[in-house]
């Protein structure tokens, strides 16, 4: 039986040191974005989670549709399918929840409320404008910065996790 027992150990300690001397991968590294009362163009192509709530123009691009991930939309008044990946959806009272892949959203409008936890890119670009009487056109926080008035020309910018220093 002792002769058994030695070489039964050896099977089990000789993988999990494997397993144990492997580098775990860093977690992904999110940021976030929130955007209050937001009047203009918001654009974000990223993987996480994005929610919120606006009046005008969501466009919606899922690079793969038939994956178990879904965007919901609800409210809108008015959908038009573009192609398989790309559904467009106006309304005057409409909330969102894109979840857990990589989506392209582009949100037109007024009253724009939205929330954002992941990784990607995008651009904002807001409505104010002395000509036409619109001086506030929403606030916006990267990385839980103090909030900020929506840029008035097209701004991009990187949607990740602070860079520590």
């Amino acid at each position: 039986m002792r002769k058994l027992l030695v070489p039964f150990l050896l099977v089990l300690l000789v993988p999990a040191t494997a397993f144990a001397s492997r580098p775990v991968p860093p977690p992904a590294s999110n940021g976030t974005l929130s955007i209050r009362e937001g009047r203009g163009i918001v654009q974000l192509n990223a993987r996480g989670s994005i929610t919120g709530r606006l009046r005008g123009k969501i466009t919606i691009t899922d690079p793969t549709p038939y994956d178990s991930k879904h965007p919901v939309v609800y409210g809108a008044r008015k959908t038009t399918y573009k192609n398989d990946k790309t559904v467009v959806y106006q309304g005057k009272n409409m909330r969102f929840r894109l979840i857990g892949a990589l989506y392209t959203v582009k949100l037109q409008g007024r009253a724009i409320f939205m929330s954002a936890i992941g990784h990607g890119k995008g651009m904002l670009d807001g409505d104010g404008d002395a000509q036409q009487n619109v001086y506030y056109d929403g606030v916006w926080s990267l990385n839980d910065e103090p909030y900020h008035s929506l840029p008035d020309t097209a701004t991009t910018f990187e949607l990740a996790a602070p860079t520590p220093g």
